[in-house]
């Protein structure tokens, strides 16, 4: 089953008030590796207690390849990746939305039948001010809600908590 109907056109390019959002790709390899690994510490946990991403050592080559996959998820409506620039501080490079399918190595996990998708965003504490990742967030949890065609999605960390987000998959996952 697709991911996204083949009727709909996933933007290319999102813009609210606030920010602008482009296809995740490799023509932002500098920008995205600069503002990454100044703030992997703040990143480290959005996608989960037990994902260390990004390690303290990526490469620049590590992230370039990250990426190259993430743009090929695009086209091939896979998964969808956005680069966020902050349009206050002249496209400020500000960090990441990703869209995806619930995943899970957890045989019939519940959370597959509760959402049709799951939605991580992650924001440079480093490039923004202290509203900008509340916000933000708020924007585009409100915009793939209702612009997507999505009957749910989750946003793990942000509208769920991750102790209630575990739970859901129906096995203790702490």
């Amino acid at each position: 089953m697709a991911f996204i109907p083949d009727s709909f056109v996933p933007p290319r390019v999102h813009e609210t008030p606030r920010v602008v959002l482009e296809i995740l790709s490799t023509v932002h390899a500098v920008q995205d590796y600069e503002c990454v690994m100044s703030c992997a510490d703040a990143i480290r946990g959005v996608f989960g207690a037990g994902n260390d991403w990004p390690a303290r050592d990526m490469t620049f080559a590590e992230n370039l390849a990250d990426l190259d996959r993430h743009e090929r998820e695009f086209h091939d409506r896979e998964a969808f990746a956005y680069a966020v620039f902050d349009k206050s501080k002249e496209r400020c490079y500000a960090g990441c939305l990703y869209i995806k399918p619930v995943k899970s190595k957890i045989e019939n996990d519940r959370r597959k039948a509760l959402f049709d998708a799951q939605a991580f965003c992650w924001f440079s504490p480093v490039a923004t001010d202290h509203e900008f990742p509340k916000v933000v967030a708020e924007e585009l949890v409100q915009w793939v809600q209702t612009s997507w065609p999505f009957t749910a999605v989750a946003f793990p960390g942000r509208t769920i908590g991750w102790l209630e987000w575990n739970s859901m998959a129906g096995e203790d996952t702490r």
